[in-house]
Protein backbone atom coordinates (compact mmCIF):
# COMPACT_ATOMS: atom_id res chain seq x y z
CA UNK A 1 0.00 0.00 0.00
CA UNK A 2 1.48 3.41 -0.96
CA UNK A 3 2.07 5.74 1.98
CA UNK A 4 2.06 9.52 2.25
CA UNK A 5 3.72 11.59 4.97
CA UNK A 6 1.86 14.15 7.04
CA UNK A 7 -1.67 14.47 8.40
CA UNK A 8 -4.68 14.70 6.13
CA UNK A 9 -4.95 18.48 6.42
CA UNK A 10 -1.88 18.59 4.18
CA UNK A 11 -3.85 17.07 1.31
CA UNK A 12 -7.41 18.34 1.50
CA UNK A 13 -10.56 16.39 0.78
CA UNK A 14 -10.27 15.99 -2.99
CA UNK A 15 -6.62 14.95 -3.03
CA UNK A 16 -7.40 12.50 -0.24
CA UNK A 17 -10.25 10.97 -2.23
CA UNK A 18 -8.04 10.54 -5.30
CA UNK A 19 -5.48 8.73 -3.16
CA UNK A 20 -8.17 6.54 -1.61
CA UNK A 21 -9.34 5.55 -5.09
CA UNK A 22 -5.87 4.13 -5.77
CA UNK A 23 -6.29 1.83 -2.77
CA UNK A 24 -9.60 0.33 -3.90
CA UNK A 25 -9.92 -2.59 -6.29
CA UNK A 26 -11.80 -1.29 -9.37
CA UNK A 27 -15.23 -2.81 -9.98
CA UNK A 28 -15.75 -3.61 -13.64
CA UNK A 29 -19.51 -3.24 -13.27
CA UNK A 30 -19.38 0.37 -12.07
CA UNK A 31 -21.24 2.71 -14.43
CA UNK A 32 -19.76 5.93 -13.04
CA UNK A 33 -16.01 6.28 -13.36
CA UNK A 34 -13.65 8.78 -11.77
CA UNK A 35 -14.60 11.58 -9.37
CA UNK A 36 -18.38 11.31 -9.05
CA UNK A 37 -20.62 11.98 -6.04
CA UNK A 38 -22.50 8.70 -6.39
CA UNK A 39 -21.92 5.11 -7.45
CA UNK A 40 -23.99 3.20 -9.98
CA UNK A 41 -24.23 -0.49 -10.82
CA UNK A 42 -26.12 -2.25 -13.57
CA UNK A 43 -29.28 -4.27 -12.98
CA UNK A 44 -30.33 -5.38 -16.46
CA UNK A 45 -31.27 -2.13 -18.27
CA UNK A 46 -31.49 -0.14 -15.03
CA UNK A 47 -28.81 1.66 -13.06
CA UNK A 48 -29.02 1.42 -9.27
CA UNK A 49 -27.48 4.67 -8.00
CA UNK A 50 -26.34 5.15 -4.39
CA UNK A 51 -24.98 8.22 -2.64
CA UNK A 52 -23.84 8.68 0.93
CA UNK A 53 -23.27 12.00 2.69
CA UNK A 54 -22.33 12.71 6.29
CA UNK A 55 -23.39 15.72 8.36
CA UNK A 56 -21.20 16.44 11.40
CA UNK A 57 -22.33 19.03 13.92
CA UNK A 58 -18.99 20.80 14.37
CA UNK A 59 -18.46 21.40 10.65
CA UNK A 60 -21.94 21.43 9.12
CA UNK A 61 -24.34 22.96 11.65
CA UNK A 62 -24.72 26.69 12.17
CA UNK A 63 -25.59 28.17 15.58
CA UNK A 64 -29.32 28.26 16.35
CA UNK A 65 -30.25 25.70 13.68
CA UNK A 66 -33.23 23.69 14.84
CA UNK A 67 -33.31 19.89 14.81
CA UNK A 68 -35.73 20.06 11.89
CA UNK A 69 -33.38 22.31 9.90
CA UNK A 70 -30.41 20.07 10.65
CA UNK A 71 -32.27 16.97 9.51
CA UNK A 72 -33.56 18.76 6.43
CA UNK A 73 -30.03 19.67 5.39
CA UNK A 74 -28.77 16.13 5.98
CA UNK A 75 -31.54 14.68 3.84
CA UNK A 76 -31.05 17.13 0.98
CA UNK A 77 -27.31 16.44 1.04
CA UNK A 78 -28.07 12.79 0.36
CA UNK A 79 -30.75 13.30 -2.26
CA UNK A 80 -29.20 16.14 -4.26
CA UNK A 81 -26.45 14.02 -5.81
CA UNK A 82 -29.12 11.62 -7.09
CA UNK A 83 -30.84 14.56 -8.78
CA UNK A 84 -27.67 15.32 -10.75
CA UNK A 85 -27.75 11.77 -12.16
CA UNK A 86 -31.41 11.91 -13.23
CA UNK A 87 -32.39 9.34 -10.60
CA UNK A 88 -35.81 8.56 -9.19
CA UNK A 89 -35.17 7.92 -5.47
CA UNK A 90 -36.40 4.75 -3.81
CA UNK A 91 -35.54 5.80 -0.28
CA UNK A 92 -33.03 7.02 2.26
CA UNK A 93 -31.45 5.32 5.27
CA UNK A 94 -29.42 7.09 7.95
CA UNK A 95 -26.96 6.26 10.69
CA UNK A 96 -27.59 8.60 13.61
CA UNK A 97 -24.89 9.34 16.15
CA UNK A 98 -26.02 11.19 19.29
CA UNK A 99 -24.09 12.30 22.36
CA UNK A 100 -25.59 10.55 25.39
CA UNK A 101 -26.60 13.95 26.80
CA UNK A 102 -28.88 14.64 23.81
CA UNK A 103 -32.44 15.57 24.76
CA UNK A 104 -34.87 12.86 23.70
CA UNK A 105 -37.18 15.38 22.03
CA UNK A 106 -34.27 16.71 19.97
CA UNK A 107 -33.41 13.18 18.78
CA UNK A 108 -37.04 12.55 17.89
CA UNK A 109 -37.15 15.85 15.97
CA UNK A 110 -34.14 14.72 13.91
CA UNK A 111 -35.99 11.55 12.94
CA UNK A 112 -39.16 13.49 12.19
CA UNK A 113 -37.17 15.97 10.14
CA UNK A 114 -35.62 13.22 8.05
CA UNK A 115 -39.08 11.82 7.43
CA UNK A 116 -40.35 15.28 6.42
CA UNK A 117 -37.56 15.99 3.94
CA UNK A 118 -38.05 12.58 2.34
CA UNK A 119 -41.80 13.04 1.99
CA UNK A 120 -41.28 16.53 0.53
CA UNK A 121 -39.16 14.87 -2.17
CA UNK A 122 -41.66 12.06 -2.78
CA UNK A 123 -39.54 9.33 -1.25
CA UNK A 124 -39.27 7.55 2.12
CA UNK A 125 -37.05 7.53 5.17
CA UNK A 126 -36.50 3.82 5.75
CA UNK A 127 -34.68 3.87 9.08
CA UNK A 128 -31.05 2.88 9.68
CA UNK A 129 -28.75 2.71 12.71
CA UNK A 130 -28.40 4.65 15.96
CA UNK A 131 -25.24 4.93 18.04
CA UNK A 132 -23.49 7.04 20.64
CA UNK A 133 -21.05 9.70 19.41
CA UNK A 134 -19.12 12.58 20.92
CA UNK A 135 -21.14 14.97 18.71
CA UNK A 136 -24.18 14.80 16.46
CA UNK A 137 -23.54 12.85 13.25
CA UNK A 138 -26.13 12.09 10.56
CA UNK A 139 -24.86 9.84 7.78
CA UNK A 140 -27.47 9.53 5.02
CA UNK A 141 -27.45 7.01 2.20
CA UNK A 142 -29.91 7.74 -0.59
CA UNK A 143 -30.56 5.33 -3.43
CA UNK A 144 -32.70 5.09 -6.53
CA UNK A 145 -32.87 4.00 -10.14
CA UNK A 146 -32.64 5.41 -13.63
CA UNK A 147 -32.57 3.67 -17.02
CA UNK A 148 -28.92 3.17 -17.93
CA UNK A 149 -29.41 5.08 -21.17
CA UNK A 150 -30.53 8.14 -19.17
CA UNK A 151 -27.82 8.15 -16.47
CA UNK A 152 -26.18 11.59 -16.40
CA UNK A 153 -22.46 11.96 -15.75
CA UNK A 154 -20.07 14.79 -14.95
CA UNK A 155 -18.12 14.23 -18.10
CA UNK A 156 -19.56 14.84 -21.55
CA UNK A 157 -19.63 18.62 -21.90
CA UNK A 158 -18.25 19.92 -25.21
CA UNK A 159 -17.34 23.42 -26.43
CA UNK A 160 -20.46 25.25 -27.56
CA UNK A 161 -22.75 23.70 -24.96
CA UNK A 162 -24.76 26.12 -22.85
CA UNK A 163 -24.29 26.14 -19.08
CA UNK A 164 -27.44 26.50 -16.97
CA UNK A 165 -28.53 26.25 -13.34
CA UNK A 166 -31.84 25.46 -11.66
CA UNK A 167 -31.89 28.39 -9.24
CA UNK A 168 -30.16 31.35 -7.64
CA UNK A 169 -26.86 31.47 -5.79
CA UNK A 170 -25.74 33.45 -2.76
CA UNK A 171 -28.09 32.56 0.08
CA UNK A 172 -25.78 30.17 1.88
CA UNK A 173 -22.59 32.11 1.27
CA UNK A 174 -24.19 35.27 2.60
CA UNK A 175 -25.64 33.55 5.68
CA UNK A 176 -22.35 31.83 6.52
CA UNK A 177 -20.40 35.06 6.35
CA UNK A 178 -23.04 36.90 8.37
CA UNK A 179 -22.80 34.24 11.10
CA UNK A 180 -19.01 34.05 11.16
CA UNK A 181 -18.61 37.85 11.21
CA UNK A 182 -21.64 38.42 13.47
CA UNK A 183 -23.39 40.74 11.03
CA UNK A 184 -27.11 41.10 11.77
CA UNK A 185 -28.16 44.09 9.70
CA UNK A 186 -30.25 44.67 7.69
CA UNK A 187 -32.10 42.15 9.89
CA UNK A 188 -35.15 41.78 7.64
CA UNK A 189 -32.94 40.80 4.70
CA UNK A 190 -30.99 38.38 6.87
CA UNK A 191 -34.21 36.63 7.94
CA UNK A 192 -35.18 36.18 4.29
CA UNK A 193 -31.73 34.84 3.45
CA UNK A 194 -31.73 32.46 6.41
CA UNK A 195 -35.12 30.99 5.48
CA UNK A 196 -33.93 30.29 1.94
CA UNK A 197 -30.51 28.98 2.92
CA UNK A 198 -31.75 26.49 5.52
CA UNK A 199 -34.62 25.00 3.49
CA UNK A 200 -33.01 24.08 0.15
CA UNK A 201 -34.56 21.56 -2.21
CA UNK A 202 -32.93 18.69 -4.06
CA UNK A 203 -33.84 19.22 -7.72
CA UNK A 204 -34.94 15.64 -8.26
CA UNK A 205 -37.83 16.32 -10.60
CA UNK A 206 -35.73 18.60 -12.77
CA UNK A 207 -32.97 16.01 -12.97
CA UNK A 208 -35.36 13.20 -13.85
CA UNK A 209 -37.07 15.16 -16.63
CA UNK A 210 -33.80 16.37 -18.15
CA UNK A 211 -32.54 12.80 -18.11
CA UNK A 212 -35.71 11.49 -19.74
CA UNK A 213 -35.43 14.06 -22.52
CA UNK A 214 -31.71 13.26 -22.95
CA UNK A 215 -30.84 16.93 -23.29
CA UNK A 216 -27.96 17.15 -20.78
CA UNK A 217 -24.35 16.45 -21.72
CA UNK A 218 -22.99 16.77 -18.14
CA UNK A 219 -24.30 17.70 -14.71
CA UNK A 220 -23.38 18.09 -11.06
CA UNK A 221 -25.10 19.39 -7.96
CA UNK A 222 -23.66 22.58 -6.48
CA UNK A 223 -23.32 21.48 -2.87
CA UNK A 224 -19.61 22.40 -2.80
CA UNK A 225 -20.21 25.77 -4.46
CA UNK A 226 -20.88 26.99 -7.99
CA UNK A 227 -17.20 27.61 -8.74
CA UNK A 228 -16.15 24.10 -7.63
CA UNK A 229 -19.01 22.57 -9.58
CA UNK A 230 -17.97 24.32 -12.79
CA UNK A 231 -14.38 23.21 -12.31
CA UNK A 232 -15.43 19.62 -11.62
CA UNK A 233 -17.36 19.44 -14.90
CA UNK A 234 -14.50 21.16 -16.74
CA UNK A 235 -11.93 18.73 -15.34
CA UNK A 236 -14.03 15.64 -16.03
CA UNK A 237 -14.89 16.80 -19.57
CA UNK A 238 -11.49 18.37 -20.38
CA UNK A 239 -13.06 21.70 -21.33
CA UNK A 240 -13.18 25.28 -20.09
CA UNK A 241 -16.05 27.65 -19.43
CA UNK A 242 -17.03 31.28 -19.71
CA UNK A 243 -19.69 32.60 -17.35
CA UNK A 244 -21.66 35.66 -18.43
CA UNK A 245 -24.42 35.85 -15.84
CA UNK A 246 -24.79 35.03 -12.16
CA UNK A 247 -28.34 34.69 -10.82
CA UNK A 248 -27.84 36.36 -7.43
CA UNK A 249 -30.95 37.09 -5.30
CA UNK A 250 -31.59 40.79 -4.72
CA UNK A 251 -31.72 40.20 -0.96
CA UNK A 252 -28.17 38.81 -1.02
CA UNK A 253 -26.88 41.65 -3.16
CA UNK A 254 -28.42 44.25 -0.86
CA UNK A 255 -27.11 42.55 2.29
CA UNK A 256 -23.64 42.19 0.79
CA UNK A 257 -23.56 45.83 -0.29
CA UNK A 258 -24.69 46.97 3.17
CA UNK A 259 -21.78 45.09 4.74
CA UNK A 260 -19.12 45.92 2.17
CA UNK A 261 -18.92 42.41 0.73
CA UNK A 262 -18.60 41.14 -2.84
CA UNK A 263 -21.90 39.46 -3.77
CA UNK A 264 -20.26 37.72 -6.73
CA UNK A 265 -17.75 35.98 -4.46
CA UNK A 266 -20.55 34.90 -2.13
CA UNK A 267 -22.47 33.40 -5.05
CA UNK A 268 -19.46 31.63 -6.56
CA UNK A 269 -17.78 30.22 -3.49
CA UNK A 270 -20.48 29.87 -0.81
CA UNK A 271 -21.54 26.28 -1.36
CA UNK A 272 -24.55 24.23 -0.23
CA UNK A 273 -27.04 25.76 -2.63
CA UNK A 274 -27.95 22.27 -3.96
CA UNK A 275 -28.94 23.56 -7.38
CA UNK A 276 -28.11 21.57 -10.50
CA UNK A 277 -25.38 22.83 -12.79
CA UNK A 278 -25.92 21.37 -16.27
CA UNK A 279 -24.44 21.64 -19.73
CA UNK A 280 -26.81 21.43 -22.67
CA UNK A 281 -26.07 21.30 -26.41
CA UNK A 282 -27.44 24.49 -27.99
CA UNK A 283 -29.78 22.60 -30.32
CA UNK A 284 -31.46 20.99 -27.29
CA UNK A 285 -31.83 24.16 -25.24
CA UNK A 286 -35.44 24.96 -26.19
CA UNK A 287 -36.56 21.44 -25.29
CA UNK A 288 -34.76 21.58 -21.95
CA UNK A 289 -36.14 25.02 -21.08
CA UNK A 290 -39.72 24.11 -22.03
CA UNK A 291 -39.46 20.89 -20.00
CA UNK A 292 -38.38 22.61 -16.79
CA UNK A 293 -40.69 25.59 -17.16
CA UNK A 294 -43.51 23.09 -17.65
CA UNK A 295 -43.19 22.01 -14.00
CA UNK A 296 -42.82 25.56 -12.72
CA UNK A 297 -39.05 25.26 -12.35
CA UNK A 298 -36.19 27.43 -13.51
CA UNK A 299 -33.41 26.74 -15.98
CA UNK A 300 -31.23 29.83 -16.04
CA UNK A 301 -28.49 30.13 -18.70
CA UNK A 302 -25.28 31.47 -17.16
CA UNK A 303 -22.62 30.90 -19.81
CA UNK A 304 -21.11 28.46 -22.23
CA UNK A 305 -18.58 25.65 -22.48
CA UNK A 306 -15.37 26.65 -24.28
CA UNK A 307 -12.04 25.10 -25.10
CA UNK A 308 -9.79 24.33 -22.14
CA UNK A 309 -8.21 25.88 -20.13
CA UNK A 310 -10.34 29.07 -20.08
CA UNK A 311 -12.30 29.49 -16.85
CA UNK A 312 -13.55 33.02 -16.39
CA UNK A 313 -16.44 35.28 -15.56
CA UNK A 314 -17.35 38.33 -17.61
CA UNK A 315 -20.14 40.47 -16.16
CA UNK A 316 -20.85 44.01 -17.41
CA UNK A 317 -17.42 44.20 -18.95
CA UNK A 318 -15.65 43.11 -15.77
CA UNK A 319 -13.52 40.01 -16.19
CA UNK A 320 -12.20 37.77 -13.43
CA UNK A 321 -10.82 34.28 -13.16
CA UNK A 322 -13.09 31.78 -11.41
CA UNK A 323 -10.88 30.03 -8.90
CA UNK A 324 -11.22 26.29 -8.16
CA UNK A 325 -12.31 26.79 -4.59
CA UNK A 326 -15.37 26.20 -2.45
CA UNK A 327 -16.23 24.10 0.57
CA UNK A 328 -13.60 21.44 1.31
CA UNK A 329 -13.00 19.36 4.43
CA UNK A 330 -9.64 19.09 6.20
CA UNK A 331 -8.17 22.39 4.95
Amino acid sequence: MPKKAGNISKFGERSLIRWFQELITPFDGALLKGMEDAVAVSINETALVVNTDMLVASTDVLPEMTASEIAWKAGVMGLSDLAAKGVSPLGLVASLGFPKTTEANFAAAIVGGLNSVCREHDTYYLGGDTNQCVELVIDCTAFGTVPKSQLIRRRGATPGDLIAVTGEFGYTGTLLRAVYEDRQEPSQLLRQIRDKALRPLARLQEGQLLAQKKVVSAAIDSSDGLAWSLHEIATASEVGFQIEKLPIPLSCTKFANANGWDAIDLALYGGEEFELVVTIPSEKWKIALKTIEGIGGQLIPIGKVVEAPEKRLVVKGEERVIEPKGYEHFV
